[in-house]
């Protein structure tokens, strides 16, 4: 491919995708400006076979119409989520309805303030499947967990969990979890939980360096004044559930270091 020529892509598939699918879900309120980029770049920079959806968290008029507006021009469903926002519940909702498509393989949750690269999702398929027990794959990026923060190379790197905002993982670890536990509220702790439940079931959790998404971080948090007190209530619960990280040595967010795997 020269350097003239556009990224090979393929249309999300509405019905009918292919076997081994990724099913992906887009959660999202309002920020259009940013939603746009990150909906675009996944129309023109994916070459692998997917399914779309979008989990729609009560935004306003105009956004609830563009997302009519591109229903009718794309192959993709949009799902409303009519209670205050809740990141694992908006996701469950939208994996539910993707993996009653039995060709759907492979979940991959991602922010709405991101920014995708040509062939990162076959990138990120590919090595998931480099080993069996191999369940949940993050990208490298500009903003996210130390393990996570780097520029685009080779490295594959293990860690204990990988951040949500683009999250690979295969389907029999979704349904053995039951999927993320949406007693978190808002948006934090719970894709951490997700990934140590997943090691506690045996998977592991990487970090490929072969693919990069860039990562506006924040953008796509909802205000709500009560995130603070939602954020130190989600640590007591995960910590709860995980004594053996010991809270009492662990600062709000404590990110988990990735070691390279030789």
């Amino acid at each position: 491919m020269s350097q003239h020529d556009w990224p090979t892509s393929i249309a999300p598939y509405k019905t009918g995708a292919p076997e081994n699918a990724v099913g992906i879900v887009i959660p999202m309120r309002d920020n259009l400006k940013f939603f746009k980029l990150a909906f675009h770049s996944v129309l023109s920079f994916t070459d692998y076979p997917y399914m779309l959806t979008i989990v729609d968290n009560m935004s306003s008029l105009s956004t609830r119409t563009y997302l009519r507006s591109i229903q009718k021009n794309h192959p993709i469903n949009v799902l409303h989520y009519q209670e205050p926002f809740n990141f694992a519940a908006e996701i469950n909702l939208g994996f539910n309805y993707l993996f009653s498509n039995p060709s759907v393989k492979y979940g991959l949750a991602l922010n709405s303030d991101v920014v995708v690269e040509p062939n990162w999702l076959s990138n990120m398929v590919k090595v998931l499947n480099l080993s069996k027990d191999f369940g949940i794959l993050g990208p490298a990026s500009n903003i996210a967990i130390p393990a996570q923060e780097r520029t685009k190379g080779r490295e594959l790197i293990a860690t204990d969990y990988v951040s949500g905002f683009c999250m690979l993982f295969k389907r029999e670890v979704y349904e053995g979890l039951d999927g993320f536990d949406e007693s978190y509220e808002g948006g934090c702790y719970e894709d951490r939980d997700f990934c140590y439940r997943a090691k506690r079931a045996g998977w592991r959790s990487l970090v490929s360096a072969t693919t990069y998404i860039h990562h506006y971080w924040k953008v796509s948090r909802r205000s709500d004044p009560r995130a603070d007190d939602q954020t130190m209530a989600n640590r007591n619960r995960f910590f709860s559930k995980f004594p053996e990280l010991k809270a009492d040595k662990a600062p709000v967010l404590e990110p988990t270091q990735g070691g390279a795997i030789k």
